[in-house]
C-alpha cells in the first residue's frame, strides 16, 4: 500500500510540475483574460500603393511596432476609385479591417451603416490639435475618426519648362486669367499632336472651391450642382480640354500617366504627399504656387486625411494606440520628417518649409493654411458619396462630349432635388 500511496503522490508532484511549466509559457505569450494571444496583427486599409510612399509609411509602422512590442501592422490596399465600395464591402463580408484611411465625401455614409466605431468616449489628448482639426473627424458631434495631417492643393510647376518658354513663374496671388495665359504658352504641338500639355488634371473640385462651387451647401439641405459659380467652374474646366487644349482629354490621356512627372505637362495638382516622390524621380526643377483666384479668391480644397476603428475590431485598444500613435504620437514628427505630410498636431505648426523634400515655396502653403484659404466641401450627410458620384459621371461626359454645363447640370440638380427630397 505504502509503495501505490508513493506512486500517486509522485505522479501528482510531477502533474504539478508540468502544470507550473505550461502556466509559465502561457505567460510568456502575454494571454488575455479569454486565452487569446496578445500579440496582434491590425490591419489598416489605405488607398496608397505608390511604392516610395508605402515604403516610408511602413517606416512609421516599424516605429510603431518598436514602441509596442506585440502589436504588428498590416496595411491593405484598395484603389482610391472603388475604395469607399471596398470598405463596405470587408465591412458586410466579416472581413473588416481594423483601422482605415476614409474619404471625407463617404463619413456620413460611413457613420450612418453603422461601419466605424465611435471614438466619443475615448481619451483624445485635444489640446496637442491645431484649431479646428479635430472637427474634421466629427459627425453630428460624434467623434469617428482623428485626423494625420491636413493639408490643401497647390499646383506644382516645371521651372525648366516655365524658362524655355520665356514664360514668369506663377505667383502666390495669380488669377484664373494668368494660368490659363501660361498654360497656352506651355503647350506644344508638332505635327498635329499635342506634345506638351499646360497642366495635367485640372481637379474640378479645386475649381469649385477657387470660384465659390459646390455640389450640396454645407449643411448638405441645398443643392448647389446648378448654382452660377458651379456652372462657371464646370464650363472652364471643360473648355480647357476642348476650347483651349491646354488639358489631356480622355483619348489624349489613353495608356499616360503622370505626364507631369515624365516631362509631358508644364503643371498639375498637387500636395506634400508628392513631394518625395517629385524629389526622387523628377528630372527637372520644380516649384509649388497657390491655387489660381476664381471668384471666392485663392481659396483651395481642405485636403486632410481622417483614420477611423472599424467597428467590428476585435482589437480596439490596440486600434486606438496606433490612432493615436498617428495622429498626436511619434507618428506624427515621423511623418514630417519622411512623408511630408503637414502634422496637425501645434507642437509641429512651423514644420512645413523644413518638412522632408519640401519646395522652394512651401511657405506659400504654411501661409494658404494659417490664412484658413481653405474650404470643406464634403458636407458629412449619408447621402452625399452616392449625389457626388452622380454628379462626376455628368461632369465627365459634358467634358468628354464638349456638352452645354449649364443644361446637363440643371438636368441633374432637379433630379438630385427630387430623389433626395432637397432644396
Amino acid at each position: 500500500m505504502r509503495k501505490k500511496k508513493g506512486l500517486g503522490v509522485l505522479l501528482l508532484t510531477l502533474v504539478f510540475a508540468l502544470s507550473v511549466f505550461l502556466s509559465g509559457c502561457s505567460d510568456s505569450k502575454t494571454s488575455s483574460s479569454n486565452g487569446d494571444s496578445k500579440d496582434v496583427t491590425l490591419r489598416i486599409l489605405t488607398w496608397n500603393n505608390n511604392p516610395e510612399g508605402t515604403k516610408l509609411e511602413g517606416e512609421i509602422f516599424k516605429a510603431f511596432e518598436k514602441e509596442n512590442p506585440g502589436i504588428k501592422v498590416k496595411a491593405v490596399y484598395a484603389p482610391y476609385d472603388k475604395y469607399n465600395e471596398k470598405f463596405l464591402t470587408m465591412s458586410a463580408g466579416g472581413d473588416q479591417p481594423d483601422l482605415a484611411w476614409l474619404q471625407p465625401n463617404a463619413m456620413g455614409q460611413f457613420v450612418s451603416k453603422g461601419v466605424l466605431l465611435d471614438l466619443s468616449d475615448k481619451k483624445i489628448n485635444k489640446d496637442e490639435y491645431m484649431p479646428n482639426v479635430l472637427e474634421l473627424g466629427q459627425v453630428d458631434g460624434k467623434q469617428f475618426a482623428l485626423i494625420r495631417d491636413a493639408s490643401t492643393q497647390m499646383i506644382g510647376y516645371n521651372k525648366d519648362m516655365f524658362d524655355a518658354a520665356g514664360v514668369p513663374y506663377p505667383k502666390d496671388d495669380w488669377t484664373w486669367d494668368d494660368f490659363l495665359a501660361a498654360a497656352q504658352k506651355l503647350t506644344k504641338v508638332e505635327g498635329g499632336k499635342t506634345v506638351q500639355f499646360g497642366i495635367e488634371g485640372f481637379y474640378l473640385d479645386t475649381l469649385l472651391s477657387s470660384n465659390g462651387g459646390r455640389v450640396l451647401s454645407e449643411d448638405g439641405k441645398k443643392v448647389l450642382i446648378d448654382s452660377p459659380e458651379t456652372i462657371e467652374a464646370v464650363t472652364f474646366a471643360r473648355d480647357l480640354m476642348n476650347k483651349y487644349n491646354v488639358q489631356p482629354t480622355s483619348a489624349q490621356s489613353q495608356g499616360l500617366s503622370n505626364l507631369f512627372l515624365n516631362g509631358k505637362a508644364a503643371m498639375r495638382i498637387t500636395g506634400p504627399w508628392d513631394w518625395a516622390e517629385y524629389n526622387k524621380n523628377a528630372k527637372f526643377k520644380w516649384d509649388i504656387v497657390p491655387i489660381p483666384a476664381g471668384k471666392a479668391g485663392n481659396i483651395a480644397p481642405a485636403a486632410y486625411l481622417p483614420i477611423g476603428i472599424g467597428k467590428d475590431t476585435k482589437h480596439s485598444e490596440e486600434a486606438f494606440k496606433l490612432l493615436e500613435f498617428l495622429t498626436t504620437g511619434k507618428g506624427q514628427d515621423i511623418q514630417a520628417e519622411i512623408i511630408s505630410a503637414v502634422p496637425t498636431v501645434k507642437r509641429n505648426a512651423d514644420q512645413i518649409t523644413t518638412m522632408a523634400n519640401a519646395p522652394e515655396n512651401a511657405e506659400a502653403l504654411a501661409r494658404v493654411l494659417e490664412e484658413g484659404k481653405t474650404v470643406m466641401l464634403t458636407p458629412y450627410v449619408p447621402e452625399y458619396a452616392e449625389i457626388a458620384s452622380k454628379f462626376s459621371p455628368v461632369t465627365d461626359n459634358i467634358n468628354l462630349k464638349n456638352l452645354d454645363s449649364a443644361e446637363e447640370l440643371k438636368k441633374l440638380a432637379d433630379q438630385v432635388r427630387k430623389e433626395y427630397n432637397l432644396k
